[in-house]
């Protein structure tokens, strides 16, 4: 039996179980397709490519090595495969499930009904603890665990040599119109193995402090979601030996850092399970009643200055600029950015998720348009949480290192002045080369004005909207995406009906 094994967004050999199990069978034809539509999306961007080139260089060594190299293809998918299959006599495609963009959703659609057509059966196999068609949140936590805990692939060790291939990366290269620069990345593609292994040997002790500090974060956050979002690590086998790291260890800072961790790996299968649940919330208001809140007062002259880091409020642009150049950002810092564009200047989220899906190496739609959504409110039942970027910038940049890295028309001015340099008296401007509106931007938005007003508009419209079915509208929306252990008649809303605001 031949099997055709279609890698997609699981670059590894390593606990792959549409690769183990189609080796059991036969030979086998593992497949990377390049498809040029794709690549047109607003959510993608060629700093993707950057990454996921070199890790497919990665992938071909290691299938080379087993018997049968990879076999990289240029096209539209139905294509492909309708071609391949028929040239190496497949009698069945094996791939991981994918909780993409709706294009790819769209992709798998028209895959399904020519794998249909030529009577090829077509096995997909879970990657995350996402489960499909799942009928509700109730009993998600403890299929995840058990999902979490099962037995990993085996690794396999040998593949019958099928065919020869020949293909130049750099020829097959997606391109597009317009795209962002690309960046200098922090992360080597093929050093997956290594990034782990040193985080969970030395860089986790610190992880619990230093993930919410800008400068801190660079080593001490795990550093994987690239990995994990083009599957070069199996979630599966880092949560398991995330786990016996966590038994063996005998330091309670490294212990801290584990535990901490490991609930993360956690979230990250419950935020992918929403968008497995409901596609729409890549387009649409999780809470419907939140439809026309901000759509039509999109400023893009403030879309613009923010999309660039030109807003004038230092912490916000370092965070842009910072992302600009190298691809990744922490946590606390996407959150940031996201809310500051939410609510101090008021910007739909939908445009605001395709510029920073398209900075983010490690962009994973089943996290991004979730995230995204809470960040900006549109959930209901998640408190409004508006950062305040001066509170943010003194707590979490106090002596300004991260600032000065990547605002250098800010390097001479001291830390007195460094979080609100707008408020320098015009001599200290001239002292320290950074006049406002000529060197550094002055603020596009008045804080204590943008916050009053983003304030002021929420409780107006939840007072003209809070009616029966947007508290039908509201507890739909928790029974199918809020997590929880128990089953939601046994619960209640975490988030209060009136208007609530967590000020950081």
């Amino acid at each position: 039996m031949n099997t055709l094994v279609w890698f997609k967004r699981d670059l590894r050999i390593d606990d792959h179980q549409p690769l183990y199990q189609a080796a059991k069978a036969g030979a086998v034809l593992p497949v990377y397709i390049i498809e040029p539509d794709y690549w047109q999306q607003s959510d993608v961007s060629l700093r993707h490519w950057q990454f996921i080139a070199p890790a497919l260089q990665q992938l071909n060594q290691q299938l080379t090595a087993l018997g049968q190299p990879l076999l990289i293809v240029k096209g539209p998918a139905t294509l492909v495969l309708r071609q391949l299959c028929q040239q190496f006599a497949i009698s069945r495609v094996c791939s991981h499930e994918e909780t993409g963009n709706l294009w790819t959703y769209q992709r798998d659609l028209a895959v399904a009904r020519l794998l249909h057509e030529l009577n090829i059966p077509w096995q997909q196999y879970r990657q995350f603890a996402v489960f499909r068609k799942l009928k509700d949140r109730d009993n998600w936590f403890n299929l995840a665990d058990s999902w979490l805990k099962s037995s990993l692939a085996p690794t396999v060790t040998a593949l019958p040599f099928l065919t020869a291939v020949q293909w130049n990366l750099a020829e097959l290269a997606p391109s597009r119109k317009i795209d962002l620069p690309l960046c200098s990345t922090l992360q080597d593609a093929t050093a997956a193995n290594h990034t782990f292994d040193s985080f969970i040997s030395t860089r986790c002790m610190h992880y619990r402090q230093h993930i919410s500090l800008p400068v801190k974060a660079l080593s001490s956050c795990s550093r994987l979601s690239p990995y994990i979002s083009y599957g070069q690590l199996s979630l599966r086998q880092l949560q398991q030996h995330s786990f016996m790291a966590l038994k063996r260890s005998t330091e309670q800072r490294k212990q801290q850092g584990l535990q901490a961790f490991f609930s993360r790996l956690r979230w990250h299968c419950h935020f992918i399970q929403k968008l497995e649940d409901e596609p729409a919330i890549e387009f649409f208001n999780m809470h419907r009643g939140f439809d026309g809140l901000r759509e039509h007062d999109f400023n893009p002259a403030l879309f613009q200055a923010w999309q660039s880091g030109q807003t004038g409020y230092p912490l916000i642009d370092a965070a842009m600029r910072s992302l600009l150049a190298t691809g990744w950002l922490h946590f606390r810092a996407r959150a940031m950015l996201v809310a500051f564009a939410s609510y101090h200047l008021w910007l739909h989220w939908r445009p605001v998720a395709l510029h920073l899906a398209q900075c983010f190496i490690d962009y994973e739609p089943g996290i991004h348009y979730p995230q995204i959504q809470m960040q900006a409110g549109t959930t209901g039942i998640n408190p409004n949480r508006m950062y305040n970027p001066v509170k943010q910038s003194q707590q979490k940049d106090a002596d300004g290192r991260f600032i000065r890295q990547w605002l250098p028309e800010l390097r001479q001015v001291p830390d007195s002045w460094l979080h609100t340099p707008w408020l320098m008296p015009a001599a200290l401007q001239q002292r320290y080369s950074c006049v406002i509106a000529r060197d550094y931007p002055a603020p596009i938005v008045d804080l204590q004005q943008a916050q009053q007003q983003a304030r002021a508009r929420l409780s107006q419209w939840l007072q003209q909207h809070n009616k029966p079915d947007w508290q039908q509208q509201k507890q739909a929306v928790f029974v199918r995406h809020a997590s929880r252990k128990r089953p939601a008649t046994q619960q209640k809303i975490a988030c209060r009906d009136q208007l609530s605001f967590d000020w950081e």
